[in-house]
């Protein structure tokens, strides 16, 4: 378990962002992606951190109803992930992995969607900067964000 995940984390959202990213190298990012996609990743990419998800398969899959149903992206958020770059992730999945979460789902999403629905706030989707300091503990007390 990483450090950022724990409902209680300590961690500020920029430390959490750090570690994560140095956890996983090979996340696609940075200037290689075209604008659309970075955009889409650095908001992706936070919300890993805040909603406390590694990033198994199964918690790609709260991170993606966690978007919908608990920031204010909403159902809009379902645009990055039809760009290229997230299809060409979705493409590399162990067949077998995939069909897991698929039988798992049926515990996943209700669980996830209940949560998003209790939050007390959504979490702004592009707009987090003016959190990057704040300990996740704190992020998720005001936004009622349980993980």
């Amino acid at each position: 378990m990483l450090a950022f995940q724990p409902q209680d984390s300590a961690m500020t959202l920029a430390e959490g962002l750090a570690e994560y990213y140095e956890k996983h190298p090979l996340l696609k990012r940075g200037a290689t992606l075209p604008a659309p996609a970075q955009d889409f990743f650095r908001c992706h990419d936070a919300a890993h951190i805040v909603f406390g998800c590694d990033t198994s398969l199964a918690n790609e899959a709260v991170v993606k109803l966690s978007s919908i149903f608990g920031t204010t992206a909403g159902l809009g958020v379902l645009k990055g992930y039809a760009l290229y770059d997230s299809l060409d992730i979705y493409r590399k999945l162990p067949p077998g992995e995939v069909l897991d979460v698929i039988a798992r789902a049926v515990v996943i999403a209700p669980r996830t969607i209940a949560r998003r629905l209790r939050q007390t706030k959504r979490w702004p989707w592009s707009r987090f900067e003016a959190f990057l300091d704040w300990p996740l503990v704190e992020i998720r007390r005001e936004f009622g964000i349980y993980v």
